[in-house]
């Protein structure tokens, strides 16, 4: 009985959005990010039937604008590994996270949003309004909070660790310490960024 409303609501949202987008990106790079987000753990709830569709359904959604969003870096597989690695961390692309529905010790309380759990920053404001169930902007958020995470705790850790300092925090006191699972963030972008054509790692 779930299923359908669920499904139907991440549907529209997502085609809203992308309705207004210029041209899809190609095909190998939406395959490629797809496969990378098939590797992330999949949280006990959305293994069930009710759900397991339409976490599928989202995944296929967040890999073409993963993959959207990557065109023009200058390495688009490593930018596609990092959004990959942060949503596996910060949610695993939880269901019902995506769609906003939080419990209230949730989503920071309530700050966050989305399968990247991105606050509303200056450079997200108008993009986290809209937010919930949104599939591009939630890939739109993360994509801006990256970018601006590449260099910026470059000098207090070494790569690709400062880049997950940088998108967790940010100030220049929070660079100097490890996130708690910041080994798993790099053992994971590591993972996805050995795998090779089709999967395989």
């Amino acid at each position: 009985m779930v299923r359908q409303p669920l499904a139907a609501l991440v549907l529209l949202t997502t085609t809203a959005a992308l309705s207004a987008e210029p041209a899809a990106p190609p095909q190998a790079q939406v395959d490629a990010a797809r496969a990378m987000l098939a590797r992330l753990p999949v949280p006990k709830a959305d293994r069930e039937p009710a759900r397991a569709e339409l976490r599928s359904q989202q995944l296929d959604a967040f890999a073409v604008e993963i993959a959207r969003v990557s065109l023009d870096r200058p390495n688009p597989r490593q930018h596609a590994a990092f959004l990959a690695t942060i949503g596996g961390a910060e949610t695993n692309f939880d269901t019902q996270l995506v769609l906003g529905i939080c419990k209230p010790w949730q989503c920071d309380h309530g700050k966050a949003k989305g399968g990247f759990q991105n606050w509303r920053v200056s450079f997200t404001r108008e993009l986290w309004a809209v937010a919930d169930g949104n599939i591009p902007a939630q890939v739109a958020m993360a994509d801006r909070t990256l970018r601006r995470s590449m260099k910026r705790c470059a000098p207090f850790a070494p790569f690709p660790a400062h880049v997950f300092r940088a998108y967790k925090g940010g100030a220049a006191s929070s660079c100097s310490f490890p996130l708690k699972d910041e080994a798993s963030r790099v053992a994971t972008f590591n993972r996805l960024m050995g795998m090779k054509a089709g999967g395989a790692s």
